[in-house]
């Protein structure tokens, strides 16, 4: 076997600088074979490749090897591989301890190494205000917040489910699930540098393999510098009052007050300058890194300012040529993924945003000459309303990431919205969940979904795909399948699985294999579609049902979750089937995704003996008001009934979640499990026991 050297035949002329060919050729007489790349990232690739053909399956933390190779036989025929999607970016850093957020720097050298062994050719990181790499600065102010995870600290305790796997990984040691590297610093600036120091790390480990290092900046700030900001704004610069979208998440506060939105205006030079500020701190944190993208809040700001954002590009640009403000406007409303108002608040925002990057780029002329030769700037995330506009404004061939909704089956829908009259004016990838952390841990696998959105893009002449996702270890069926149809046309989710299943399995496991992952996709659609949000991996996870007042939302009725929660047990069943008949290469894997899907199951049936709870304890508060005796009194016994079968439930589910863990995240996941399921239901249950065992009435 042989590379390229100066005997070798060289690499075919049609081959891009990705694409690669394996073949059998003869040099002085002697049959060798040939792996040769348009490039020596290519070339890596061809040589995984055929390692792949060999049996061996690549998952994001190590390698799954068959049972008994046998004979390592060589291609007879040339084959040669070029992808038609040529970004396939992987996104890693992100918040929630289902996340790389928690990980040390060895973790992502593996995780990086494994990607490119799957073709993968990007990671991408995101960094919000309060996480602790870009170390922002402007005009006196300076950054007060560096935490990883918006600064929640989910503990760790001897009774919790799975204690001693987190014994093992040195977690209980330290009594919370943090990232032992970005944690734990007593200056904003200590953290900061450990963070800037981590980032350039985990960027060595990419540019070692070829990949990508993006980074995507939130355009929002830190409160003292969104207070400075109000500060230097003059009056005559500030926009009129307008409504605002803000959510908290820890010390995290989204989206701006209504002051500092009126600041966030085309017209106010110090936001502007604020906005290179936040750019350039990313570059300086990060200086290697190859591209950074400009990425709007998920709470936007003010679209106070819409109007004349849109008059100003328009008299640049000419956009009501393609379309009016009123038509964008309408489309918004008219194919929303939440609601129409946030939609139509959405695009406005991004109007403004619109304008005020291309004052920065295409008028100011942003200096880059601090970052690494060759790397770009560009935007990100605009409504997909704006898709049309872009090639007007942007460079031509700039990249741009676009993010067209949470749900890959949205998505899907909104994908007429990237096939621009020329594919190159834009090099548009598309941001394509694998799981999603609104629907959170149960296990979801969106293959479907993604096979019509890589048709799309292919048909769209798109550059690529960047993934979203949390969880990594119940993913990797639906990893394997877009890393391999980005190469090859006519791949399906039933192909990929067989592919990458079936040696490691054997036959008399493939086909309850089959059945459960086509009861997975079921189901998942039907989370996504209906936003079934059981598991969000938040504080309130479990709680937020609790406190809904009644009726709660349809898709919360106990016979509702029950039937997905059977299917999750029908999954279970098969995958517990295939793997004690799997042969031992592939066992592991699927016992564990057995485990996973028996967790959803349990799980879900306390979430229904909760819902069922709260229902109770709702009939009993009537009754106390209405001074009905027995009435309150069977329903609040009835209610506390329910929570200790709910904190049983959720118990054994977290015992389930712990017995199938194979990574980091897992363990972050069963962390949250473990504190905003069992700690809280637990709670909850004892105020319920209480007010069932002690009450007093005075009747009139």
């Amino acid at each position: 076997i042989l590379t390229l050297d100066a005997a070798a035949p060289p690499v075919p002329e049609t081959l891009s600088d990705q694409g690669y060919v394996l073949r059998p050729v003869r040099i002085g007489g002697r049959s060798m074979f040939q792996i040769a790349g348009g490039s020596p990232q290519a070339t890596m690739w061809g040589v995984y490749d055929l390692i792949e053909r060999w049996g061996v399956r690549y998952e994001l933390h190590g390698d799954l090897f068959p049972d008994a190779p046998g004979r390592m036989a060589l291609p007879k025929r040339p084959i040669t591989r070029d992808p038609d999607l040529k970004v396939r970016g992987f996104r890693l850093y992100n918040n929630f301890c289902n996340n790389p957020c928690a990980w040390p720097t060895e973790d992502y050298r593996i995780a990086i190494d494994q990607l490119a062994k799957m073709r993968m050719n990007a990671i991408l990181m995101t960094s919000r205000p309060y996480d602790p790499f870009a170390n922002v600065t402007f005009r006196g102010a300076r950054k007060t917040l560096a935490q990883t995870n918006f600064g929640w600290r989910v503990p760790i305790r001897p009774d919790h489910p799975g204690y001693e796997r987190f014994v093992q990984s040195g977690d209980a040691q330290r009594g919370t699930f943090v990232s032992p590297v970005l944690d734990g610093h007593p200056t904003v600036d200590e953290a900061c540098a450990a963070g800037q120091k981590y980032w350039r790390r985990i960027c060595r480990f990419a540019h070692a393999r070829g990949i990508k290092f993006i980074i995507s900046m939130y355009m929002d700030f830190d409160p003292a510098i969104r207070d400075r900001l109000r500060q230097l704004t003059k009056p005559r610069h500030k926009t009129p009052r307008g409504k605002v979208h803000r959510i908290r998440f820890g010390i995290w506060r989204e989206g701006a007050d209504v002051e500092t939105a009126r600041c966030m205006s085309v017209s106010n030079p110090v936001y502007l300058d604020l906005l290179a500020a936040l750019i350039q701190a990313h570059i300086d944190a990060a200086p290697e890194a190859d591209v950074f993208l400009v990425h709007p809040s998920e709470f936007r700001a003010s679209a106070v300012d819409c109007d004349r954002a849109w008059k100003r590009l328009d008299r640049k640009y000419g956009l009501s040529r393609i379309a009016t403000l009123e038509q964008v406007v309408a489309e918004a409303r008219r194919a929303p993924e939440d609601n129409a108002d946030r939609s139509e608040h959405v695009v406005r925002c991004d109007i403004v945003t619109l304008h005020a990057m291309d004052i920065l780029f295409n008028e100011r002329g942003f200096d880059m000459s601090r970052a690494r030769r060759g790397a770009v700037v560009s935007l990100s995330n605009m409504s997909p309303e704006l898709h049309r506009f872009l090639p007007s404004i942007l460079e031509h061939g700039s990249l741009y990431l676009a993010s067209m909704g949470y749900m890959p089956t949205y998505v899907a829908k909104r994908m007429d919205t990237v096939r621009l009259k020329d594919p190159e004016s834009v090099r548009i990838s598309i941001i394509t969940s694998l799981d999603d952390d609104n629907i959170g841990l149960i296990p979801q696998l969106t293959g479907p979904a993604l096979r019509r959105i890589v048709e799309a893009a292919r048909s769209a002449g798109a550059a690529g795909f960047v993934t979203r996702q949390w969880m990594h270890s119940n993913l990797l069926p639906t990893l394997h399948y877009i890393s391999h149809a980005a190469w090859q046309r006519g791949w399906t989710t039933r192909k990929a699985y067989r592919h990458l299943f079936g040696d490691l399995c054997g036959p008399r496991a493939a086909a309850d294999i089959e059945k459960a992952f086509a009861v997975i996709e079921r189901v998942t659609e039907d989370l996504h579609a209906n936003m079934i949000c059981m598991s969000f991996p938040v504080p309130t996870m479990m709680t937020a049902v609790w406190n809904h007042p009644s009726p709660l939302p349809k898709n919360f009725t106990p016979r509702r979750l029950a039937v997905i929660a059977r299917a999750f047990g029908r999954a279970a069943d098969d995958l517990q089937r295939a793997a004690r008949v799997s042969r031992p290469a592939g066992r592991g894997y699927v016992a564990s995704l057995a485990e996973h899907a028996r967790f959803a199951e349990q799980y879900i049936d306390a979430f229904v003996q909760m819902v069922r709870a709260h229902g109770a304890v709702e009939r009993a508060g009537k009754a106390r008001a209405a001074n009905q005796f027995e009435v309150y009194d069977e329903a609040i016994e009835t209610g506390a009934c329910h929570m200790e079968q709910c904190v049983a439930l959720t118990r054994q589910s977290c015992e389930t979640f712990a017995a199938g863990i194979r990574d980091r995240n897992d363990l972050g996941a069963l962390a949250m499990l473990n504190h905003y399921g069992l700690d809280m239901m637990t709670s909850v249950a004892t105020l319920t026991r209480n007010k069932a065992d002690i009450f007093h009435f005075l009747e009139q």
